[in-house]
């Protein structure tokens, strides 16, 4: 793998990713096949808004000290979305690991941090979307790394049996990613030299 690495460009990027490990040959036959499939408008709702509880919860911490009528108000507030999400997301057939998360991307592969480790060689089929995009990406990976770091998991995992459809969707995507990136470098350069 470490080789095939170094044949794929990489971006870092946020995503919306959900995950399922897969246990044996019988459960990994039952899964839908690796390949696109078409993203709703809610779905990205809830990766989005679980992003933002984040926020929201540090936040909390800090305003507990202040002011409690405060505090409780925001805090119902906050429920209601979350219940209002929920209800808009239920036909959307979601996994308990979804998740908004910065990425490190490629053709062959992403790695993330999680709050647990997971053992090498194992299995996972992860949906993967882009919050620009309205396609999501099934794909079938392989746990090549996993590497305790800051009381997390650096996990890097290798993408198996990937449809050419899903590999030129990635290759697009990261194509734009670095346009984006490098404009966003020459307008930073360019503003410097102004100020």
């Amino acid at each position: 793998m470490e080789q095939d690495r170094r044949q794929f460009y990489r971006i870092d990027k946020w995503v919306a990713l959900e995950f399922q490990l897969l246990e044996s040959n019988d459960n990994i036959l039952n899964q839908p096949q690796p390949g696109m499939f078409k993203v709703t408008p809610y779905f990205m709702l809830h990766a989005e808004l679980e992003h933002l509880n984040r926020s929201i919860e540090s936040t909390f911490d800090s305003l507990a000290q202040q002011n409690d009528s405060t505090l409780n108000l925001l805090q119902l507030l906050n429920q209601k979305i979350d219940i209002i999400t929920q209800s808009l997301s239920d036909n959307e057939q979601l996994g308990f690991n979804i998740r908004s998360d910065k990425v490190n991307l490629s053709e062959g592969g992403i790695s993330f941090n999680l709050e647990h480790s997971l053992e090498l060689g194992q299995l996972i089929l992860i949906r993967l979307i882009v919050p620009e995009s309205d396609v999501g990406l099934r794909l079938m990976a392989e746990v090549k790394r996993c590497d305790e770091k800051d009381e997390q998991f650096d996990v890097g995992l290798e993408f198996l049996r990937m449809p050419e459809v899903c590999r030129t969707e990635l290759a697009r995507l990261i194509f734009r990613s670095q346009i984006e990136q490098h404009k966003a470098h020459k307008e930073s350069l360019a503003d410097g030299e102004v100020s």
